[in-house]
This record gives C-alpha cells, structure tokens and sequence, in this order.
C-alpha cells in the first residue's frame, strides 16, 4: 500500500498532480493546478541514506514537494528504482544531488540553485540563453581525449576547459563539485565520465532551446 507524505505542499499543488495524473512516465510530468512544475519525490521504507540525503537537499532547494513512499514499483509514473526525483517533465534517479541541482535548475530557475552554483552555470549558456556543451578535464585524461574527438567527430561545438592551466576553470569545477574527469556540461545536464549516448541526446534535444533561468 503506498503511503504519500505531504512536506510543505504550496496550496494542494502536488496532490493535485498525483491525483489527476498530470504526472506520468510516458511523456507527461509534475504539475500543480496552475500548470507550474511541481516537484515530487519517491522512496521506500528501505531506501535508508540514498533518500535521506535526496530528502535533506530539496528541503534546501525547493519551497515544497510531495514525497511518496512506495513499498513496490508504481507503474503509473514509470518509478522503480528509489530514491527518484521528478520535477516538470524531468527526472533524476538516485543519490547524485549535484545531477539533482542541475536539474532544478533547469527546470524551477536561479531560485534552486546556489550562489557558486549560479555562477559557474552562468557560462554554461551564450547570450540567447541556449545551452554551451562545456568539457572540465586535463591534457593527461585520455577519457577527456576521448570525449574531445567525439565532440569534433559529430560538428559539436564545445567548451574546453583545462582545469590545471585555467584558474577560472578549476573555480567552476570546485563550485560544480567536480570529482573526476571528464565532466561534462549540456547547460544545465551534468555528465560525469566518458559518456557518450547520453550527452549526444542531451545536445539533440537542447541545442535550439533557450532555458538558463538564472537572471
């Protein structure tokens, strides 16, 4: 039996999503009554820490979401796999919160971002606010090499990023929270590692759409 948990819920907004089933996993997404993107949380009793941290950065970012606890898959919003994150037509699935970030960013603006945050997105995007592909690595990375030929493979055009010889470049990374190489940025879509279907979908999909929300 699924149990829903209301935290901080701005005028039935989620439960109006839930209830009428303006949130789904086939091309449909978390509304509130006035159509804004309402955010929508899914755990289970089990989930432990993965769901605690997830829980503990939208308390941070987002004024209101509706939690859900599901003791098994629920089909209707295509969750099976705990904890995931659904905010208008986009999702996030696990405990990445910097993923999570970017996403709220993309999707609610400046307001779920932080100031570091904010600032190192700022040039992820040119003057018509569509989003830059911007690569963090080094010389030495040979997935970075990788992920460089792939860009100019495919007519790409990319951002890149030296972190060991830009010191404005090492900043962002830090504010971003970089762990490793390469980390790739789709405007707001975060990318860790050599990942190449992923990112050449994200470019398809966001190449002609302006969507930075951070003035």
């Amino acid at each position: 039996m699924k149990r829903i948990l209301f935290l901080a819920l701005v005028a039935g907004g989620a439960l109006y999503a839930y209830k009428t089933g303006r949130l789904g996993g086939n091309g449909g997404g978390s509304f509130d009554k006035d159509g804004k993107p309402a955010v929508m949380l899914f755990t289970s009793a089990d989930c432990g820490e993965p769901c605690d941290k997830v829980r503990t950065e939208l308390k941070k970012r987002v004024i209101g979401f509706q939690e859900v606890i599901l003791s098994e898959p629920d089909r209707k919003y295509g969750v099976n796999a705990m904890p995931t994150v659904i905010a208008g037509k986009q999702r996030t699935v696990g405990d990445d919160v910097h993923k999570l970030a970017g996403m709220l960013g993309e999707v609610l603006g400046k307001d779920a971002l932080t100031r570091r945050e904010r600032i190192a997105l700022s040039a992820h995007f040119d003057e018509q606010d569509k989003p830059r592909v911007v690569l963090y690595g080094t010389k030495w990375c040979g997935y970075c090499k990788a992920q460089r030929e792939l860009f100019q493979e495919k007519n790409i055009p990319f951002e890149d990023v030296d972190v060991e010889e830009s010191e404005a470049g090492l900043m962002a990374y830090n504010s971003l929270a970089g762990s490793g190489y390469p980390l790739t940025y789709v405007g707001y879509r975060r990318f860790g590692g050599y990942n190449e279907s992923e990112i050449l979908a994200a470019v398809n999909e966001l190449k002609d759409k302006p969507q930075a929300n951070l003035r």
